[in-house]
């Protein structure tokens, strides 16, 4: 069999492509569904997921510097993977979780040091 739009060989009893069914109307297939999921959800790329997370969690005071310190590595980690494999998606997540346990790190290491600084002026 082949699709009707593009001509490619299809398996029996269907009439498009994986690429041209949601052209046509067609319903989506079970791996495109499962595609498009994975670009909003990378569950394919576990560091860049996880270390979005963390980073977002570090926004929480107590714990924030300790999950700062891992969201920014597991980032790192997560855009290497959707380098390496783009199937895997996730650079976005990977990204925030870089830019946003930097700059947690960086408020609470502000507020630390003015908090230092607060003591040692105190008569």
């Amino acid at each position: 069999m082949r699709c009707l739009t593009c001509g490619a060989e299809v398996a029996e009893g269907r009439q498009y492509c994986d690429r041209c069914a949601p052209l046509a109307g067609g319903a989506p297939t079970p791996s495109s569904a499962s595609d498009a999921l994975s670009k909003i959800v990378p569950y394919k790329n576990t560091p860049a997921l996880i270390g979005y997370y963390f980073a977002v969690f570090s926004l929480i005071p107590c714990i924030g510097t300790l999950l700062a310190m891992v969201a920014i590595p597991l980032g790192v980690m997560g855009l290497s993977k959707a380098k390496e494999t783009p199937e895997a998606h996730g650079k976005v997540h990977a990204w925030i979780a870089i830019i946003l346990g930097a700059l947690v790190l960086i408020a609470h290491g502000t507020c630390g040091v003015l908090w230092a600084l607060s003591l040692r002026a105190a008569p």
